[in-house]
């Protein structure tokens, strides 16, 4: 499973599993983070290992401030009415019940040089690259709403786009303009360009499907 940079980041957790949407943690975990129970986090557990905390602003209160300088950022879940009480350690805030791909952002965007703004998972799609008339076999590695990572049987061209042809379960066959960002070999990492809000809609939920086994 595509994973953060550093994987098994550990999260302390101080939220029920209400807060979140269906799935989200599951997918969290899938994605390289590793979880913990507030409960079980501020008890025998080393505070320096932990990235990051997502906390629930009705329990903000009972969040301890690390000393010596060193502050965990928080990733702050809210209601309607946005947050309870605030805190200079919170990075960002998210509704209440939390979705992967909000969440996920912060993570990334808090803890990551070089942040992906969507997940990624690994995959193994038949593809059909076409350019005018020309056609070419492919598989697709990994995919995200965003982009894939393409093995071809046929060296893409970085400044030349091509027409991504390839099928989801229960999705039927999309077609995508694609452009190369980077290409080593018969291998190219696709940006999807201008994709349909279907379509772009179509990749998140198969990539939310696979992250959440729903």
């Amino acid at each position: 499973m595509d994973s953060p940079a550093n994987p098994r980041v550990t999260v302390a957790i101080h939220a029920s599993a209400r807060a979140f949407a269906a799935g989200t943690e599951t997918a969290l975990g899938r994605l390289g983070y590793h979880l913990l129970r507030a409960e079980i986090a501020e008890n025998g557990e080393d505070r320096s290992r932990f990235s990051i905390r997502i906390v629930d602003d009705r329990q903000l209160e009972k969040v301890p401030v690390e000393g010596n300088g060193h502050a965990i950022p928080i990733v702050l879940l809210t209601g309607a009415r946005g947050p309870l009480a605030s805190d200079t350690r919170t990075v960002g805030t998210v509704r209440r019940r939390a979705g992967l791909k909000e969440i996920f952002a912060l993570l990334q965007h808090t803890l990551e040089a070089t942040p992906r703004s969507v997940p990624r998972v690994p995959t193994s799609l038949p593809a059909r690259c076409i350019r005018g008339n020309h056609g070419w076999a492919g598989a697709i590695r990994s995919i995200s709403e965003k982009g894939c990572l393409l093995h071809s049987t046929e060296r893409l061209e970085p400044d030349r786009r091509v027409d991504l042809h390839f099928a989801l379960p229960s999705e039927g066959l999309l077609q995508i303009p694609a452009q190369p960002s980077y290409v080593d070999g018969k291998r190219a990492g696709l940006v999807f360009r201008n994709p349909s809000d279907q379509t772009r809609s179509a990749i998140a939920g198969y990539v939310t499907a696979l992250l959440t086994g729903k």
